[in-house]
C-alpha cells in the first residue's frame, strides 16, 4: 500500500472556518433530509452501467473482462459455485470476516493487469481497498473526520506533502477515500444506511474537488451500490453478492481503475500549501486561475443534495510562476444550481437592462406613475447607478467545465434515468438527538460570516418535492467586493438601516419586474465604507424571476425555509376571499369563521397552478430577517441577566418559528396570519419580556414587529383584487403591488433606527446568554465557576407602538455626524 501523505491535524487547512455538527445530530439531521431525494436504481447492473463504466472499455469488452475475472478468481480458489468462501458469515466478528474483501480485490486488480497486457485498455490503478473499522480519517475540517469499515483509497494522494510529520500519518485523509459499510445481518440495515449516508455527507463537506461519491454496504449476504451526488442519492436493489458475483467484481474493476474524474473529483481544484504549511485552494475559472487566502462561507454544503454553495476571498493566481497577479482579493463563489437557471451574472443584467428601459422611458417623458413609481424621480437621477450599488458587481460567471482528451465537459450532477423509483430507508431503531446548535469550542465556534442560528439548524435550500430531481450544473462566480452577510451583524441601529436597504433592494427588483424567491441573512450581504457605513447588496439572484414570466414559479420550491414567506411553504395564497377549494384535501379555517385574512373560506391545501411566487413574498422573507435577529440576538445590556430557563423558553419558540422544513410549522403560519407584534402573544410577550427589561431601547427594537402587521394588510389589499387569467395560470398584475408597501415599512425600520443611532448598546449571539456555557467559559478562563443567578422579574408587558407614516417620508439623519448610505427617496 502506498504511504499516507503527511499532514498537520485539523488545524492546518483554510478549510477552518466552522464545524460540522456533532456526528449523532448530523445522522439525525440527514435522516430528515435524505428519504426524498434517494432514488432506487431498476437493478444493479442499471446502476452499474450509470455511475460504474470505465469509458476505455465497451460494453462488450466489459461483459469479458468480468467474465474473465470470475473464471481466474475460481481457479485461485478465492470464488467457488457457493460464493466467495472466506466471507461466509460465521462465529467470527464482522471484522474479520469482511477483511477477506481485501486480497479478493487486490486479485482482482492484478488479474486485470495481466489481461491489460494484452488488451492495452485499462490505466493503471488508482486505488487500494482496505477493511479497517478502527481507524478515524484524517479531516481538514473540524468534525468531518469519520471511521468507515472499509474504503477504496487514492494511492496518489490529493493533498500535497506536509513539512510536518505527527502522528496522524497513518491515518487516511477524508478527501482521499471512497466509503463502505459492512454489518453481519440485515436488521442492521438501519445503521449501515446512515453511516454510509453520513460518511459520503463528511466527505462532500469537507473536500472541496469532490463531486460525487461512491461506495457500497453489505448486510448479511445481501450487497447495495451507493451514488451520492448534489442531485440526489441513487441506491441498487440488494442482491446476494455470493449468488451474484459478477455484480461486485464489476464494481471493484470500476473502483481500481477509473481515474479521478470517474471517481468524483475535480479536476479543476488543486490543493496548494502556502508558506505557513496551510492547505489554501486553486481554482480554475474559464483560463483564469485563483488561489484561496480565507474561508468565508460554507454551512449551506453540509448537506448531500444541496446547491453547496461555499465562498472564499481569492486572489488572481500564477500557477507557472507560483505567484499572485496584481495585489487585490475578490470573492469566488462555488455552488451547483439547476441547470434551468440562468447564471448570476446574466440575471443581474437584465435587471439593470429593465432599469435602464425605465431611465429610457422617463427621459422620453412617460409618467413616473405609469411605471411603477408614486414619487418623482429627482432631476438628472439614474435608477440603474441609484441600484447599482445595492447589487453585486460580477467579474465571471461561468459553468465549471473540464476536458478529458480533446472533449470539453460541462461538471453536471445528472438527474435520475427513466426507471428508477422511489426508496425507502429501514425505520432507525433509535431515534438520535434533536439538531440545535453548533459545536462549542471548535475552530469555527465563534461569530463569523456562516455563523450558524445558534437556537436552530442552519436553514438550506429547500428540498425539490418528491420524485423530482432536476439536473444541476456547477457554477464559479467571482465577486469584486468582499462583503459579510447578515448573519454576522452585531449592532441594532445598523440592522435597522440594513432592513431599509434590503427593502429599497427589493423595491428595485420590483421596478425591473423581478421577483428574487430566495432572500435570506446569507443572500443579504453589507459592506463598510471608511466611515463604517453600512451597505447592502443583494447576492444570489440565480433563481430570481421575472414575476410575469410563464416559467415555474414553484418547481422546484427554492428558498430557505426559515425565511420563506409562508404562502410560498404552502403554495396557496391565504388572503384571497371567496375562492372555492377541489372537493380534495380541502382546509378550512376554525368554525368557518372571519379571519384576519377576510371572510370565512376554504382554500385547496396546495395549488401550483393558482400560487404564483409574488414581490410580498420577498418582502415577508425580509421581515423573517428581523424576526430571526431578534431571536438570535438579545441586548448587550442583558448579559448575566439570562436563566437557563429564560434560555430554553427562546430555543424553544424559535424552533417553532424557524423550522427547515418546507411545511412551516403551526406558530409561524399564525404568527403571520395574525400579523405578528400584539396580535400574536405567544412571540410577541415572549420577546417583550426580555427587551423590555431594557427600557429605553427594548420597546424601539420591538417596534419592528408591527412590519407583520403591515405585510398582512397588503396581502388582503393585493389578494382581494381581481387576478389575470394568463396562459398557464393566474397573477394579479404588477401594478397591484404598491410602491407605498415599502415605503412604509422602511420608515418603520428608519424611526427605529433613529434613537439606537449613538448608543453603545450592542447585540449578542444568544448562545452567550447561555448560563451553561457562560459558566464553563469562565471556568476555563478562571478555574472557578459563576454563581447561579437569581432571574429577574419581568417587567410589565406593553402593546408595541403602532406605526404612524408620516405625511413625506423622512430624510435620514447621519449617524454619529457621518452620512449614510441609505437613498432618501423611499419606494418610488
Amino acid at each position: 500500500m502506498a504511504q499516507p501523505t503527511p499532514r498537520r491535524p485539523q488545524s492546518a487547512s483554510s478549510h477552518a472556518g466552522g464545524p460540522m455538527l456533532p456526528l449523532p445530530q448530523q445522522r439525525a439531521a440527514l435522516r430528515k433530509t435524505i428519504p426524498a431525494h434517494t432514488v432506487q436504481t431498476a437493478s444493479p447492473i442499471a446502476f452499474l452501467k450509470r455511475h460504474c463504466s470505465l469509458p476505455e472499455l465497451s460494453s462488450s469488452e466489459h461483459d469479458g473482462l468480468v467474465a474473465h475475472v470470475i473464471s481466474e478468481l475460481k481457479e485461485r480458489e478465492l470464488l467457488n459455485d457457493s460464493g466467495w468462501p472466506d466471507t461466509i458469515i460465521d462465529g467470527r466478528t464482522e471484522g474479520a470476516i469482511f477483511k477477506n474483501l481485501e486480497p479478493i480485490v487486490a486479485a482482482i486488480g492484478d488479474i486485470c493487469l495481466l489481461w491489460d497486457d494484452e488488451a492495452q485498455k485499462l490505466n493503471d490503478r488508482t486505488t487500494t481497498f482496505e477493511c479497517d473499522g478502527s481507524n478515524t480519517t484524517n479531516s481538514e475540517v473540524p468534525g468531518s473526520s469519520f471511521m468507515v469499515d472499509a474504503q477504496f483509497i487514492l494511492l496518489e494522494r490529493c493533498t500535497p506533502t506536509s513539512n510536518v510529520s505527527d502522528s496522524e500519518n497513518d491515518k487516511a485523509d477524508t478527501v482521499d477515500i471512497s466509503p463502505s459499510e459492512f454489518k453481519k445481518s440485515v436488521n442492521d440495515r438501519a445503521d449501515n444506511e446512515i453511516k454510509i449516508a453520513s460518511a459520503a455527507n463528511h466527505t462532500l463537506f469537507n473536500d472541496y474537488s469532490r463531486r460525487f461519491v461512491l461506495g457500497f454496504t453489505i448486510e448479511g449476504v445481501e450487497m447495495r451500490f451507493w451514488h451520492f451526488s448534489r442531485s440526489h442519492i441513487a441506491v441498487s436493489p440488494a442482491f446476494d453478492y455470493h449468488q451474484e458475483p459478477e455484480l461486485f467484481v464489476r464494481f471493484a474493476i470500476f473502483m481500481t481503475f477509473a481515474d479521478r474524474i470517474d471517481l468524483g473529483y475535480d479536476p479543476t481544484v488543486t490543493r496548494i500549501r502556502d508558506a505557513n504549511n496551510k492547505i489554501q485552494y486553486q481554482f480554475e475559472v474559464d483560463g483564469k486561475f485563483y488561489l484561496t487566502e480565507s474561508f468565508i462561507a460554507e454551512s449551506a454544503a453540509n448537506d448531500i443534495v444541496t446547491r453547496a454553495t461555499r465562498v472564499w476571498s481569492v486572489r488572481e493566481y500564477d500557477p507557472i510562476k507560483g505567484t499572485f497577479i496584481g495585489s487585490n482579493s475578490v470573492v469566488l463563489k462555488d455552488v451547483w444550481l439547476f441547470s434551468d437557471s440562468e447564471g448570476e451574472k446574466t440575471i443581474s443584467d437584465d435587471i439593470f437592462s429593465a432599469l435602464k428601459n425605465l431611465d429610457d422611458q422617463l427621459a422620453a417623458g412617460k409618467d413616473y406613475r405609469e411605471l411603477g413609481m408614486d414619487v418623482p424621480p429627482a432631476p438628472g437621477s439614474s435608477l440603474v447607478e441609484e441600484a447599482r450599488p445595492y447589487f453585486m458587481d460580477i467579474m465571471q460567471d461561468v459553468a465549471v467545465t473540464f476536458k478529458r482528451g480533446d472533449v470539453e465537459y460541462c461538471d453536471v450532477a445528472s438527474a435520475p434515468e427513466t426507471g428508477y423509483r422511489p426508496f425507502t430507508y429501514a425505520p432507525e431503531k433509535k431515534a438520535p438527538a434533536a439538531v440545535f446548535g453548533k459545536v462549542p469550542g471548535s475552530l469555527r465556534a465563534g461569530l463569523g460570516n456562516n455563523e450558524l442560528p445558534p437556537v436552530v439548524e442552519e436553514p438550506k435550500e429547500s428540498p425539490p418535492p418528491i420524485h423530482d430531481h432536476p439536473e444541476r450544473t456547477h457554477r464559479r462566480i467571482v465577486f469584486r467586493d468582499r462583503c459579510n452577510t447578515l448573519y454576522s451583524l452585531v449592532d441594532y441601529a445598523d440592522y435597522a438601516l440594513a432592513m431599509v436597504q434590503v427593502i429599497q433592494a427589493l423595491n428595485y427588483l420590483r421596478l425591473a419586474g423581478y421577483v428574487h424567491r430566495d432572500i435570506s441573512p446569507g443572500n443579504c450581504l453589507y459592506i463598510k465604507d471608511s466611515s463604517d457605513v453600512i451597505q447592502i447588496k443583494i447576492s444570489d439572484l440565480e433563481y430570481a424571476r421575472p414575476y410575469t414570466a410563464e416559467t415555474s414559479h414553484t418547481v422546484p420550491i427554492t428558498g430557505t425555509p426559515g425565511f420563506m414567506a409562508v404562502e410560498s411553504q404552502l403554495l396557496r395564497h391565504l388572503c384571497t376571499p371567496g375562492r372555492t377549494a377541489p372537493a380534495r384535501q380541502p382546509f378550512i379555517y376554525r368554525g368557518g369563521k372571519s379571519t384576519s385574512c377576510g371572510p370565512a373560506k376554504i382554500e385547496t391545501a396546495a395549488d401550483p397552478e393558482w400560487f404564483r411566487f409574488n414581490f410580498l413574498h420577498d418582502i415577508e422573507s425580509a421581515l423573517w430577517l428581523f424576526c430571526w435577529f431578534l431571536f438570535n440576538r438579545l441586548p448587550s445590556s442583558l448579559l448575566g441577566k439570562i436563566s437557563r430557563a429564560d434560555f430554553e423558553s427562546i430555543a424553544k419558540v424559535a424552533r417553532k418559528l424557524f423550522g427547515t422544513s418546507l411545511d412551516p410549522p403551526a406558530t409561524r403560519r399564525a404568527f403571520v396570519i395574525a400579523g405578528g407584534g400584539s396580535s400574536y402573544p405567544e412571540v410577541y410577550n415572549l420577546l417583550q419580556s426580555y427587551y423590555g427589561q431594557d427600557t429605553q431601547h427594548g420597546p424601539t427594537i420591538l417596534d419592528g414587529l408591527t412590519a407583520f402587521q403591515s405585510i398582512v394588510e397588503f396581502y388582503r389589499e393585493v389578494e382581494s383584487s381581481t387576478p389575470i387569467r394568463t396562459a398557464k395560470s393566474f397573477m394579479w398584475g404588477p401594478k397591484e403591488f404598491r410602491p407605498r408597501y415599502y415605503r412604509e415599512l422602511q420608515g418603520i425600520f428608519y424611526d427605529m433606527s433613529g434613537p439606537l443611532n449613538g448608543s453603545t448598546l450592542s447585540a449578542v449571539p444568544i448562545h452567550l446568554f447561555d448560563p451553561l456555557k457562560r459558566a464553563a467559559d469562565e471556568l476555563a478562563a478562571d478555574g472557578k465557576g459563576n454563581a447561579e443567578e437569581e432571574r429577574p422579574s419581568k417587567r410589565a408587558r406593553t402593546e408595541p407602538r403602532r406605526f404612524q407614516r408620516p405625511a413625506t417620508p423622512p430624510s435620514p439623519t447621519p449617524r454619529g455626524g457621518k452620512a449614510t448610505s441609505i437613498t432618501p427617496r423611499f419606494g418610488f
